[in-house]
């Protein structure tokens, strides 16, 4: 796909081969205009106020909802906007209903990313939950087995996301959605890495509660994070962050929460970044439709074939054709770390992630010191991945 020129990165950095996709998505002009376009023309706030420009600040996050509910085939009500992830997933925990629920324990899996592994032991530590950690196969995804085993009356949240970080492995969701419901218990789901990179929607799944940030498949901005809740899950749903308009009424001491999905959207949004949204998502379904699906598909294949060409490099989790995230080592890491790597790389306009990549918890299980992790995007081609394969070969004959 020749759809370089969209993104003005490649304008100041026409060489750049840009793999750091998982981490920050590169966002497209016509969402860079939308959130110009905003902050030019109207700038207020999307709440409840009686002047024109409020109203059409309002109408820009309605406009961008039901936007984003179409392209995730869910309806609009049940997404909201919020600030980031670990906001959103202690204002769910605080907020469920752990004592007339009669629970007591969370369970996370050992592969989340720390915005999700730490926002829940936090919650928990404040909560004096019990804290159970679920563990992962050779291949990064969570132990099912494991899981069936942990999975009992007294689970109240179990936490596993859909991408793993780092090595780009598949959990199968649909299954422990199975072993989590059984219990009654509520399965929550980070599909920042997988949302808008899949033919069908994550919603279909069989998690209670998504979250995801905005920018990564979805490719608008950073700094906006979203949150879908099923149906089931918001009946009887109190969040545990109020404030703003996520009331509708306060007098003395006594509340009424706003009707759904306003209860879940606390505080000042994040507007300009929902403007842009409107327009990445308009412009990534003009991307599906002209086969973006297959085109990763492709790169994908491509750059496990040119991964694998290079003698002594090592590389991490499960095998498919459908991974937009690869972890790999280059050699002993004791002879160059992965942080080096990245480093040389970056002197030949490759940028690539390196270290820990904020999950620490699998990612040392797998290599201590930590890996390189390349990710890739509708904007990638194969002339990036043969730059990466050149250089990486280079890095092993001269430096190692």
């Amino acid at each position: 796909m020749d759809v370089k020129s969209d993104f003005g990165v490649y304008d100041e950095v026409p060489t750049l081969a840009y793999f750091d996709s998982a981490s920050t998505t590169l966002v497209p002009k016509s969402s860079v205009n939308a959130t110009s376009n905003f902050l030019n023309t109207v700038v207020a706030s999307a709440r409840r106020g009686a002047h024109k420009l409020a109203v059409k600040g309002s109408d820009i996050v309605e406009v961008t909802r039901r936007s984003l509910s179409q392209f995730l085939e869910t309806e609009h009500a049940f997404i909201s906007f919020q600030n980031s992830i670990p906001s959103t997933i202690a204002s769910f925990v605080y907020g469920f209903d752990w004592k007339n629920n009669k629970r007591n324990k969370v369970i996370i899996s050992q592969s989340e990313e720390n915005s999700v592994f730490v926002s829940m032991l936090r919650a928990a530590e404040v909560l004096h939950l019990d804290v159970e950690i679920a563990p992962i196969e050779n291949d990064g995804s969570v132990s099912l087995s494991s899981l069936d085993s942990l999975v009992d009356d007294r689970t109240g949240i179990v936490a596993v996301g859909h991408v793993i970080p780092g090595i780009g492995t598949r959990n199968a969701i649909s299954d422990i959605a199975e072993i989590v419901h059984s219990h009654d218990a509520v399965l929550l789901t980070d599909t920042t890495r997988s949302m808008g990179l899949l033919e069908k929607s994550p919603v279909h799944l069989g998690s209670d509660l998504l979250v995801f940030s905005a920018n990564i498949g979805l490719m608008g901005s950073p700094g906006l994070a979203v949150q879908w809740i099923s149906p089931s899950t918001e009946e009887s749903h109190i969040p545990g962050i109020l404030g703003g308009s996520s009331v509708s009424n306060v007098q003395g001491k006594k509340y009424e929460t706003a009707f759904q999905p306003d209860k879940f959207e606390s505080g000042y949004l994040n507007v300009p970044a929902i403007a842009g949204l409107e327009a990445s998502i308009k412009y990534l379904t003009d991307l599906h439709s002209k086969g973006m699906i297959s085109h990763l598909v492709n790169l994908s294949k491509y750059m496990r074939k040119r991964l694998n060409e290079i003698d002594g490099l090592t590389l991490y989790g499960a095998s498919s054709d459908k991974t937009t995230i690869f972890g790999f080592n280059l050699g002993d890491t004791s002879e160059i770390g992965c942080h080096d790597v990245a480093l040389f790389l970056d002197a030949s306009n490759i940028a690539v992630r390196s270290g820990l990549v904020c999950a620490p918890s699998l990612v040392q299980s797998i290599a201590q010191d930590g890996l390189i992790q390349v990710s890739i995007h509708a904007y990638n081609s194969m002339s990036d991945i043969d730059n990466l394969a050149t250089v990486l070969t280079t890095i092993k004959e001269q430096l190692m």
